[in-house]
C-alpha cells in the first residue's frame, strides 16, 4: 500500500508538473505573476486561534503546503525541507516569511490538530483546516490533487494520496514559484530569496 501510495503521489505531482510545463515551465520571478495569474488566490480557513486569511500576511512571503497530519512520509519530508530551508536563512529573512500548512483531510484534522502539526516542524508555522467544501475549493484554486484511499485492515481507516508542492507566494499574494517534492531545500531557499529580493545575483 505504501509503495502504491508513493507511486500515485508521484504521478499526481508529475501531472501537475506536466500541466505547468505545457504552460511554459517554471518562469523567472519577473514573469511568474503572469504565468501563475490564474492559480491560487485568497482564502479564509480556521486555525486554533480563529480565522486566518492569506491576505493577513500581505507584505510577507508565504511558503504554502497542502497535506495531512497522518501522512506517513511525503508531508514529513516536505515540511522538514521547508523547516530546513528557513533555518539556513538569516533572522531578517525568516521574519519576512510565513509558512502555512493546509490540511486536505478535514474529517480528521481539526484546526487545533493542523496547527499543532504545523508548529511541530517550525514554531511560527500556521496550520489550517475547514469544512470539506472549503478545502476542496481552496485545493481547486491551487490545482492540488488529492483523494481518499480506504485501508481495510488498518486502524487509520483511510489515507490520503495527494500532490506534493510548496507554493512560494509573493508579498502581494501572487504565486511566484512551485517547489516540487523532488526539489531540494537549497532550491526552496533560492526561490524564497528571489521572492524577498535578497537572492545573490546570478553569475555571468
Amino acid at each position: 500500500m505504501k509503495q502504491l501510495s508513493l507511486i500515485l503521489i508521484a504521478l499526481a505531482s508529475i501531472a501537475v508538473g506536466v500541466w505547468f510545463g505545457l504552460q511554459g515551465g517554471q518562469p523567472e520571478p519577473a514573469a511568474a505573476k503572469d504565468q501563475y495569474a490564474h492559480l491560487g488566490g485568497d482564502f479564509t480557513l480556521q486555525s486554533d486561534k480563529g480565522p486566518v486569511s492569506l491576505h493577513d500576511f500581505e507584505g510577507k512571503v508565504v511558503a504554502l503546503y497542502f497535506g495531512y497530519t497522518r501522512c506517513p512520509d511525503v508531508c514529513i519530508t516536505s515540511l522538514s525541507k521547508m523547516a530546513q530551508a528557513l533555518k539556513t536563512m538569516t533572522p531578517e529573512e525568516r521574519a519576512q516569511i510565513q509558512p502555512i500548512f493546509i490540511s486536505i483531510d478535514p474529517e480528521r484534522d481539526t484546526p487545533k490538530l493542523a496547527s499543532e502539526y504545523a508548529r511541530y516542524f517550525y514554531p511560527t508555522a500556521v496550520g489550517l483546516s475547514g469544512s470539506p467544501e472549503q478545502i476542496a475549493e481552496v485545493a481547486k484554486r491551487y490545482l492540488v490533487i488529492y483523494e481518499k484511499v480506504p485501508m481495510k485492515d488498518s486502524a487509520m481507516g483511510y489515507s490520503m494520496d495527494h500532490s506534493s508542492i510548496i507554493y512560494v507566494i509573493g508579498r502581494d499574494g501572487k504565486i511566484l514559484a512551485l517547489v516540487h517534492h523532488a526539489d531540494t531545500a537549497e532550491a526552496l531557499v533560492q526561490y524564497l530569496r528571489e521572492a524577498l529580493g535578497t537572492a545573490a545575483p546570478s553569475a555571468g
